[in-house]
């Protein structure tokens, strides 16, 4: 956390896909974690998990996150979809879908990624200047 507090971002979303991403030690001011690093650096979100997650489940619940992010829903909007989908498969249990939040601001990426570079939903392989 040091470390990352050193660094100055001007990133709008940071993707915390490990597990406990979003915990850490609570103190007067609130929860002070990797994830609050990345905000107080100057990242306007973070996204990040409460617990561990099972590996393809991640993958799964990133894959539609970042589907609906490409196409210009918001962060939160995204990851109230992402979890939608998760619910609706066979990712069902709660502790598959429901450790993801998103911390900060609800940024989107409208008009940044190039639409071109998206081969059949698979998401986005170029960005533009985010």
């Amino acid at each position: 956390m040091a470390e990352i507090s050193q660094v100055r971002l001007t990133a709008k979303l940071v993707v915390l896909s490990c597990c406990h991403s979003a915990s850490g030690q609570i103190r007067a001011e609130g929860v002070v974690g990797i994830a609050r690093a990345f905000l107080a650096s100057g990242a306007r979100a973070v996204l990040a998990a409460l617990w561990a997650v099972d590996d393809k489940a991640t993958m799964w619940f990133m894959n539609r996150f970042y589907e609906h992010l490409v196409h210009g829903e918001s962060a939160s909007e995204s990851l109230h979809q992402a979890m939608k989908s998760m619910r609706e498969t066979r990712f069902s249990d709660v502790m598959q879908w429901a450790p993801f939040m998103l911390i900060g601001d609800n940024v989107t990426f409208k008009g940044a990624f190039d639409k071109s570079s998206l081969k059949d939903g698979e998401g986005a392989t170029e960005t533009k200047n985010l």
